[in-house]
C-alpha cells in the first residue's frame, strides 16, 4: 500500500499508521490532495465528520488544514486503534473524537457529539451504498448543520443519487474514484 502521510497543513509530511489487512481502503494521496485543494476555503472553523474513517487520514488532514474538530467513526477495532495512535502522534487529542461503531448510528446517537457537523466525509467501501444511506439517515441529518457540505466517495461506475434535501454541487473523477460534493437544499428535518 505504501506510506500514508499528511499531505498539507501544519502536520504536513507526518506519517500515519494504517491498519493491517485489506478491510480499509485509504484515499490515495493524489485524490486527497485534490480534495483538500477544493475544500481549503471551507476548512477553517469547520466541524468534521469522517464517517468511514479507516486510518483517520481524511479527518486528520482536515485538522491539519484548520478544522476546529473532527469526529472519526470506524467499526473495525484494528482501524480504531490506528486512528487513536495517529491522533496521539499528531497531538490532536483536544480536537478529535474517535468512535468505534457504525455509521450512521454511532455519530447520530452518541452523547459525545455535542455540535453540528459542517463538513461530512462519506468514504465507505465501493459499491456498498453506505454513503448514500448515511446521508439520507434522518437521525444523522439532524446532526448536520444547514450550511454543511458532504463529500461522498464512490467508484466511478457506481450510481449515486443525492437523497431528498441534498444536491450535487460538484462531481469529480480521479481514475476509478468519483467524489460527489453535496450541499443542502431546503429543510431535511
Amino acid at each position: 500500500m505504501g506510506v500514508l502521510r499528511i499531505i498539507s497543513g501544519d502536520r504536513r509530511g507526518a506519517h500515519l499508521r494504517t491498519p493491517e489487512g485489506d478491510e480499509t481502503r485509504p484515499l490515495r494521496d493524489r485524490v486527497r490532495q485534490a480534495l483538500f485543494n477544493i475544500l481549503r476555503p471551507r476548512l477553517r472553523e469547520s466541524r468534521v465528520l469522517d464517517a468511514f474513517a479507516g486510518s483517520g487520514a481524511v479527518g486528520l488532514e482536515a485538522l491539519s488544514n484548520g478544522a476546529l474538530h473532527a469526529t472519526m467513526v470506524e467499526p473495525i477495532p484494528a482501524a480504531v486503534a490506528a486512528i487513536r495512535d495517529n491522533v496521539r502522534k499528531l497531538r490532536y487529542e483536544d480536537r478529535a473524537l474517535v468512535i468505534q461503531g457504525l455509521t450512521p448510528e454511532s455519530p447520530a446517537r452518541s452523547p459525545l457529539v455535542t455540535q453540528s457537523f459542517t463538513l461530512v466525509f462519506l468514504m465507505p467501501p465501493y459499491h456498498s451504498g453506505l454513503g448514500q444511506a448515511a446521508i439520507a439517515d434522518i437521525d444523522l441529518s439532524r446532526r448536520i448543520a444547514p450550511e454543511a457540505m458532504a463529500v461522498c466517495e464512490v467508484h466511478r461506475d457506481e450510481p449515486f443519487e443525492p437523497p431528498p434535501g441534498w444536491q450535487i454541487s460538484d462531481d469529480r473523477a480521479y481514475g476509478i474514484t468519483r467524489l460527489a460534493f453535496l450541499t443542502r437544499i431546503g429543510d431535511v428535518n
